[in-house]
């Protein structure tokens, strides 16, 4: 999959939109699942990069 950054960064925010504001007719399993998403995407990107 070929993405920019911005691209990214707009899906990111959106996801974060939907996990902290979610309405409630989304199941809480999928907010959960959501939430672990961007827990792990907030662990990859505090780590160094690799070299």
């Amino acid at each position: 999959m070929n993405a920019h950054a911005y691209e990214f960064a707009a899906l990111v925010a959106a996801a974060r939109y939907v996990a902290e504001s979610a309405l409630p007719d989304i199941p809480e399993e999928a907010l959960d699942d959501l939430r672990q998403v961007l827990r792990d995407y907030d662990t990859q990107t505090a780590r160094p990069p690799d070299r």
